[in-house]
């Protein structure tokens, strides 16, 4: 069994997300810590390897910076921090104690009144699927489906971003996928 909090990716995800080369995912651990990305997930998202400290987790992130919600129409946005804190929450119940998800908790109370008052509302759920729009500066807006696919491990998932159906998203997807991370000027 793995320790809470463990950052190792066993060997049969990373061949998984090499097999999905049309369509944006990544290993995510319970905290928010992108811990692996396919080359579409860089594209849409940006890489996530870049991030060190409190700044690894999607939560703080989503809190802390508010620039980073911009990614998401803004009419997403309420909806998108409470399913963070109501994964958090979950979280945080299933690791209690546990030493990592307390200092991002209580570091999150001290710097957003935002995420304090969402967490006082007491939401738990885990999400095994959801919508989402990404605000792509390069092909636009990207209206996707977001599947969690759970892993052997409580502590990691695999979030595979599928086209909305009825959308033009596979389209921007294979536009995103021959460009890449260039830029667009």
């Amino acid at each position: 069994m793995r320790a809470a909090g463990d950052k190792h990716v066993g060997p049969g995800l990373p061949h998984l997300l090499d097999k999905l080369d049309d369509t944006p995912a990544c290993v995510i651990s319970d905290l928010g810590e992108v811990l692996m990305q396919n080359r579409m997930h860089v594209a849409l998202f940006g890489d996530a390897s870049a991030f060190s400290g409190l700044d690894r987790y999607l939560p703080w992130r989503f809190f802390a910076h508010p620039e980073e919600r911009l990614m998401f129409p803004e009419e997403e946005r309420d909806r998108l921090a409470a399913n963070q804190i109501a994964d958090l929450r979950a979280t945080a119940a299933r690791r209690a104690g546990d030493a990592d998800v307390t200092e991002l908790v209580n570091r999150l109370h001290e710097c957003s009144p935002e995420f304090a008052a969402l967490w006082d509302r007491h939401d738990v759920a885990v999400r095994r699927s959801d919508t989402k729009s990404v605000l792509h500066v390069g092909v636009g807006r990207v209206d996707l489906v977001c599947e969690t696919l759970l892993t052997l491990s409580a502590y990691q998932n695999l979030l595979v971003y599928l086209p909305q159906p009825g959308s033009d998203a596979r389209a921007k997807l294979d536009l995103l996928r021959v460009i890449g991370t260039q830029q667009m000027v």
